[in-house]
């Protein structure tokens, strides 16, 4: 019973000397993930947001671009902060640790340094057998013989000790060096990020104070993209609205066939599992009200997402399902799509062809069309959402890491 109960407490101590290290190991991995995924955003900006016509970009866009991009880094310098904390700790309990081992390990070698000089003065054969023949009795002979057996597997564990402890040591100082190294670039890369950031806020500021000269002209430029939007929504909702009625729906929902809601169900298990609907792109506006970048009292009211991706670049579908309208606006040639999953409906617009069908049965990642490029801006900009029934839904809780 005291044998199980020192094991148990052993293990008890191990465990709350291991459990916090692995903790703070398992944070400083998801600091990392984090910190390489907001360096690909940054990258994705240069890609999508940087290499447009420059010269005929307005200055709310460049404002927009900016503002994203002092965002992106902002966080990334949070990041790498908290990374670097957690590797001073990691670094100091590991110089602890590393003393502790020392100080264990000088003491054996101490111990084993005077079994070795003892065993240096008996060492002979003949003083050995002499030791075993001076005994009283047999027992007491067979108990200095096992002694002396004892006595020499003893100093055998001794020397493997210090053998594995030297060992250990070694990996925990080139640990050390390595997570100091790895401390030092990270500080490198902040304060590379720092100076980038105070030259994108002066950009910022600069821009900002040319916007306040004309900030009657902007607001207006503004308050025409959000009447745009709103009308498009309004459109949406529309196309969505005249579908349900023509399901035979006697609610606000659509009325699903049994193979309809088996696809519904099969769409909401897949809820933060869903493909992008492009192949590779940055987000530059997200879901819901926001505040404008260009700091005036205007909000964004965003029924989606605007995906920012590559010239030529093809929308696709995030789902299985049915083409259940293609809505071409009469002005400007553009196109939305509209693919039903059951009584969820995502739509795919500003499209400059359509390479499907109205009741096209889709597969997913299958590509739908091809995004339009702004004459003006360059941009290609895909406006993405998500509709169950009438109900607007945020992409980025369906779509993964959006």
């Amino acid at each position: 019973m005291l044998k199980n109960t020192r094991i148990l407490l052993i293990f008890s101590l191990i465990f709350l000397i291991s459990a916090p290290l692995m903790a703070q190991k398992t944070n400083r991995k998801k600091l990392e993930a984090k910190r390489i995924a907001l360096k690909k955003e940054i990258s994705k900006i240069k890609t999508y947001l940087d290499k447009t016509k420059k010269k005929e970009r307005s200055l709310s866009n460049q404002v927009k671009d900016l503002s994203q991009k002092v965002q992106t880094r902002e966080a990334l310098i949070n990041t790498i902060s908290e990374e670097i904390g957690s590797i001073s700790n990691e670094i100091e309990k590991n110089s602890k640790e590393i003393n502790l081992l020392q100080d264990e390990l000088d003491n054996l070698k101490s111990d084993y340094a005077t079994l070795i000089y003892k065993s240096y003065k008996n060492k002979s054969e003949e003083n050995r057998l002499l030791f075993l023949l001076s005994s009283d009795s047999f027992f007491q002979g067979f108990q200095r013989f096992q002694y002396m057996k004892q006595y020499t597997q003893f100093r055998k564990n001794q020397g493997d000790s210090i053998k594995s402890k030297t060992v250990k040591l070694m990996v925990m100082n080139d640990s050390l060096a390595i997570k100091k190294i790895t401390k030092s670039n990270l500080i490198d890369e902040k304060k590379y990020e720092q100076e980038i950031i105070v030259l994108e806020k002066d950009k910022q500021e600069v821009l900002v104070k040319k916007y306040q000269k004309k900030k009657f002209k902007y607001q207006s430029e503004i308050r025409k993209k959000q009447r745009e939007e709103r009308k498009l929504t309004q459109q949406i909702e529309s196309i969505i609205r005249g579908a349900i009625k023509k399901s035979g729906a006697k609610s606000k929902g659509f009325a699903l066939t049994p193979a309809a809601k088996a696809l519904a169900d099969k769409f909401i298990s897949n809820k933060g599992k869903l493909p992008w609907p492009v192949e590779k792109g940055l987000v530059t506006v997200r879901f819901g009200r926001q505040p404008d970048p260009m700091g005036s009292s205007l909000k964004i009211e965003s029924s989606g997402v605007r995906i920012a991706t590559n010239k030529k670049a093809k929308a696709r579908a995030v789902f299985d399902g049915k083409v259940m309208a293609i809505q071409k606006n009469p002005q400007s040639g553009i196109l939305s799509i509209f693919v039903q999953h059951g009584n969820y409906i995502t739509v795919y617009a500003n499209l400059e062809n359509a390479l499907v069908s109205k009741d096209d049965k889709i597969k997913t990642k299958q590509t739908l069309g091809t995004i339009h490029t702004n004459a003006v801006t360059g941009k290609t900009i895909l406006k993405f959402q998500i509709w169950k029934d009438v109900t607007k839904q945020n992409p980025s809780s369906w779509i993964y890491k959006m």
